[in-house]
């Protein structure tokens, strides 16, 4: 008597069959991985710019109404480059010197920070030039009162390529990061 051709497994596979699966599985893979772990790694970011940019806000309002006559506080970008493994924001922006950020008193919910953060303020006749989408709407009043924005640039993928750059604006009355890119 002859043996079969296909011998099948104990539980009625063949091997040809089991190795598409495995075919099928690792194409899979590799398609969903990649696309998880840039989600995950970006993710991270968010609890810092959502912090930073509430906190930033808060100690604006406060500076207006205590001691700028209605005016806000311009921040100079601190640090001064994205670190991706993260940076002691209370030593390199606050406790310098004359630091406008120690004026301000900022305070992070966590001293490492990834991101670089810039105010920008003005008052009318001034109007903000932020990028899109945090821009100012194009309307013939444009914005009242004193104004400020805020960018942050994070390099997410930790590669120095293209940064993803956020904004809050003041104008918006709303403490969400607005995506300018999302970087690389």
């Amino acid at each position: 008597m002859r043996e079969p051709i296909e011998r099948r497994g104990e539980h009625g596979f063949t091997l040809v069959e089991l190795g598409i699966v495995i075919a099928i599985l690792g194409v899979l893979a590799a398609l969903v991985i990649p696309n998880w772990a840039r989600t995950a790694r970006n993710r991270k970011y968010d609890p810092e710019l959502s912090a930073m940019f509430t906190e930033i806000s808060t100690r604006e309002e406060q500076y207006k109404q205590e001691q700028g006559n209605g005016a806000y506080l311009d921040e100079a970008q601190c640090p001064a480059a994205p670190i991706p493994a993260g940076s002691d924001f209370n030593i390199n922006c606050v406790n310098p010197a004359g630091s406008t950020w120690a004026t301000l008193r900022v305070v992070p919910t966590d001293s490492t920070i990834r991101c670089t953060y810039q105010v920008t303020t003005g008052v009318p006749p001034a109007q903000p030039s932020a990028p899109a989408p945090c821009a100012a709407s194009s309307g013939s009043n444009g914005v009242t009162g004193s104004w400020y924005y805020v960018i942050a640039t994070c390099d997410m993928d930790a590669s120095g390529g293209v940064n993803a750059t956020f904004c809050m604006s003041s104008w918006n009355n709303d403490t969400t990061a607005q995506r300018l890119n999302y970087g690389s």
